[in-house]
């Protein structure tokens, strides 16, 4: 199964799957790579074919999530972060016993950045 991941202030895709339509809206988020204007046409229908449903995290999940793998040595942007903050905020359904893959990408933050991050 393939879940995807959007911030909540940039839930382009999440909308579209609801409105069965890609849509537009003024996207805010942290993670700015997460926040396009609008759900492009094709993606919107590859989605559809292949991802089971998309799930909504916070903004502070995601700062939450960026901090959690930086402590552990990963550097990943808020972008790159959604998905683990989807699965460490137990978002996505049924996973025990599962074999789980989680996307981390983007190493696009700088220290200074991370400081407004929590510890």
């Amino acid at each position: 199964m393939v879940y995807g991941v959007e911030p909540e202030g940039a839930c382009t895709m999440y909308t579209s799957f609801i409105e069965k339509n890609p849509v537009s809206m003024d996207a805010k988020s942290i993670a700015a790579g997460l926040a396009p204007p609008f759900a492009g046409a094709i993606t919107f229908q590859i989605c559809q074919q292949y991802v089971e449903e998309i799930v909504l995290v916070k903004d502070d999940e995601i700062k939450a999530a960026v901090s959690t793998l930086y402590r552990a040595g990963i550097v990943v942007e808020p972008s790159g972060a959604a998905a683990f903050a989807a699965i460490s905020g137990n978002k996505i359904p049924d996973l025990k016993g599962k074999n789980v893959v989680v996307v981390l990408s983007g190493g696009n933050i700088g220290k200074d950045e991370l400081s407004n991050f929590p510890d």
